[in-house]
């Protein structure tokens, strides 16, 4: 038998190993960052200007790999963005960084979903099962 499980808390996915707590993936949400276009592939890289350190422990960490996900905006447009993820040398966990634009677990930009929230559009690209979901259950949003 392992020493691994999993339990779940306040809807996060927790590693446990001989009940120490092991910090699972997690989003750090960045601010300060450039956006460069690539014609090669047509998707955009986002460079982080901050340093990365681990939520759980502290520590600096350093980049593991990237990944890609796409945003879309408040025109309709598909935008695909490679996005950064980081490990954690003492926990040995990944965290992916995401720009303050985006939201994690949602295609549409913060922005968007904010304006619809807040009733100021009404030309939205999202469908209206998408809105109405928006609107009874609003998403946890970045401040302002």
């Amino acid at each position: 038998m392992t020493d691994l499980f999993w339990s779940y808390t306040y809807g996060r996915r927790l590693l446990w190993h001989r009940k120490r707590f092991i910090c699972a993936c997690t989003v750090i949400i960045i601010s300060h960052f450039d956006i460069i276009y690539s014609a090669d592939n047509g998707k955009y890289t986002i460079k982080s200007k901050e340093t990365p350190f681990c939520p759980c422990c502290n520590v600096l960490m350093s980049g593991y790999d990237a990944r890609e996900r796409h945003c879309i905006d408040e025109t309709g447009q598909v935008k695909w963005y490679r996005l950064r993820r980081l490990k954690c040398p003492v926990c040995k966990s990944l965290h992916l960084e995401l720009p303050s634009f985006m939201i994690a677990k949602k295609y549409y930009q913060s922005n968007v979903i904010q304006n619809v929230i807040d009733g100021v559009t009404v030309d939205c690209p999202a469908e209206n099962s998408t809105i109405r979901r928006w609107k009874n259950h609003p998403p946890d949003l970045p401040r302002k």
